[in-house]
């Protein structure tokens, strides 16, 4: 028993030696990771966030604080506070994996996903949900043919003979996602919790789409035919490109251009958005502000990632109850209004995601049923 607690406390201390040093020659580790998948699952967690989980205060008195106890001391006491600290939390985290693994081994659970809103397709006031018994009733009742496989939607481009145009409407739920193929060749990722609009077939002159919510669009090049997506009050123009758009209720809008040109407009202003830029439209001020985008951030949800950086915490939490269909309640504004940078996958279980948060030590999370509630560690 000495031994095996002995070896466990040598792998714990290369799973902390790697994670300050990713060159570091740790070859147990190597042959650890591969034989205990939860201790894998740790180091990709922690390895992942430690860097991009960060706290920021809106005053700075906290960092000076920090500044007056610790970095007046010479630079070698400082960086032994440091690895010290992070070796001692990763090495208590390492060994309870560790100890508690192979007790478990047998009879690890099985989480499944209790999703089961599905998206829909709206053709005439008839309402088809979008998986095989749905999509078979809808080629049976309209004149346009489709294709589903998985969670894509595409459009028989041969099927499109309707005498008159009809208007189709997408719903993607909360923890949902979907692709849609228009006929033109353009392709539509849905974010959850959006409607996309569209008339089909396109008219002879453009091609419009109307959305609520968050897409990326792959747009067919088509000189002729300029590809127009309204949101709100806005309009973004374009003949071929690639852009996301995020226009929630109640939230700045956000277009964000990948590559091509596009043009934003509004009744009160019109810019041309270049590859890397953003137009930033809040929902009181209607002026356009042009600045520099993330883009690593703007599509991590593409990736099925959530990626936050020097957001407020109630702006987190709006993204994170979209996807979870939660409610919120801080218990004051000065809570919601904490920065923090954040990048992780899209965990079926919210209480992932809120493990991290609180790993900051500044807030914590109470769950009732669908409410979660936040205070103030401070």
């Amino acid at each position: 028993m000495k031994h095996q607690i002995e070896e466990r406390m040598d792998l714990a201390r290369q799973f902390a030696k790697r994670l300050m040093d990713s060159e570091a020659d740790c070859k147990d580790l190597e042959q650890g990771l591969e034989e205990n998948p939860k201790l894998k699952e740790l180091y990709d967690d922690i390895a992942t966030n430690l860097h991009s989980v960060n706290y920021e205060r809106t005053d700075r008195q906290e960092w000076i604080d920090f500044q007056n106890k610790f970095l007046s001391r010479p630079s070698r006491h400082r960086n032994l506070i440091v690895r010290y600290a992070v070796v001692a939390s990763v090495c208590i985290a390492v060994l309870t994996v560790l100890l508690i693994y192979r007790s478990r081994q047998e009879n690890v659970p099985v989480q499944i996903s209790s999703v089961t809103n599905l998206p829909t397709i709206s053709v005439n006031d008839k309402v088809y949900t979008l998986d095989s018994t749905g999509i078979g009733q809808f080629l049976q009742q309209n004149h346009v043919g489709v294709q589903q496989i998985d969670k894509e939607l595409a459009y028989v481009v041969d099927s499109l003979v309707p005498v008159e145009q009809e208007w189709h409407t997408i719903r993607v739920p909360r923890q949902g996602e979907f692709t849609l193929a228009l006929a033109d060749g353009s392709r539509v990722h849905l974010n959850t919790n959006t409607v996309l609009r569209y008339l089909v077939p396109f008219s002879d002159t453009t091609r419009e789409v109307w959305i609520e919510g968050e897409a990326f669009f792959e747009v067919a090049p088509d000189k002729k035919k300029p590809f127009v997506v309204h949101f709100e009050d806005n309009n973004v123009t374009v003949l071929g490109t690639k852009f996301n758009i995020s226009c929630y209720k109640e939230r700045p809008s956000c277009a964000t251009l990948l590559s091509g040109s596009v043009r934003l407009s509004n009744l009160h202003d019109s810019v041309i958005l270049r590859p890397g830029q953003e137009g930033i439209i809040s929902s009181t001020q209607k002026q356009i502000m042009v600045q520099d985008a993330d883009v690593k951030v703007t599509t991590a949800w593409l990736n099925n990632r959530f990626y936050f950086k020097g957001l407020p915490l109630s702006e987190i939490m709006e993204t994170l109850c979209d996807w979870y269909d939660l409610e919120v309640q801080f218990d004051q504004k000065s809570t919601g209004d904490m920065l923090f940078s954040i990048e992780t996958k899209r965990y079926e279980d919210i209480d992932s995601v809120l493990r991290i948060l609180e790993s900051t030590r500044k807030v914590s999370f109470k769950r009732k049923n669908q409410l979660i509630e936040i205070k103030s560690n401070l």
